[in-house]
């Protein structure tokens, strides 16, 4: 049957599915004793970017090499931008106290600095699995990169905290789809974000791909007339 042929948009779709479930579980995994989620969250964005890239990846080897290769420097990515989301947590509701003096001002500035930070953080760690740079570079170019995003930035930031505006948003709903974030949901939104930032960081290397995609699938309705007039 043509539509599980091995290029087929359905097999493609399901094999994707199937990589995306088994990366979620390697991801929380990973993320179990808390100080490697920055080494495990880079290792997903490297596996799911291959995959944006119609690259051949090996899920399992691939993931773990990746996170022990990222295991040093993003460990210490993620303790550094923990520290600053608390600061910053901290600062937000200290501006809501009654008896702090120009308070709304001081939301202002706090909220705006939390968009940068976010900006920033959704962005770094994808960096980190694509160029594998210092730690405090990484940081920085990802600052740039999301500037540089525009609204994409925004559609990144909603993506990643999706499971927790949902959670305080609608507790319910969030609490009967448990069961789809720990099965793909977190590695779905990597791979949804991928997508994009492939672009983002190597756009020459994406039109590259997608050329060669467009002359394989040439080739493939050539051979499949071919046979047909056969």
């Amino acid at each position: 049957m043509s539509f599980l042929h091995e290029d087929s948009p359905v097999t493609r779709f399901l094999s994707c599915f199937m990589d995306l479930i088994l990366l979620n579980v390697l991801w929380i995994l990973g993320c179990v004793p808390i100080v490697t989620a920055g080494a495990s969250t880079a290792a997903l964005y490297d596996m799911t970017m291959q995959m944006a890239l119609h690259e051949e990846v090996h899920v399992c080897s691939g993931f773990f090499k990746s996170l022990i290769h990222h295991l040093k420097k993003g460990t210490f990515m993620f303790l550094l931008t923990a520290v600053a989301g608390i600061f910053l947590a901290v600062d937000l509701w200290c501006t809501f106290q009654p008896y702090v003096p120009y308070r709304f001002f001081l939301q202002v500035v706090v909220v705006s600095v939390g968009y940068f930070y976010l900006a920033a953080v959704s962005h770094a760690f994808p960096a980190l699995a694509y160029f594998d740079e210092p730690v405090l570079k990484t940081l920085r170019y990802g600052l740039l990169l999301a500037m540089k995003n525009g609204i994409f930035t925004v559609f990144i930031m909603l993506l990643d905290l999706s499971p927790v505006i949902l959670f305080f948003l609608f507790p319910v709903q969030f609490l009967q789809s448990l069961f789809l974030w720990f099965t793909v949901g977190f590695a779905l939104i990597a791979w949804l974000n991928s997508l994009h930032l492939v672009r983002l960081f190597d756009p020459e290397r994406v039109k590259a791909v997608e050329e060669a995609q467009e002359e394989r699938r040439k080739a493939r309705l050539r051979r499949e007339a071919l046979r047909d007039q056969d």
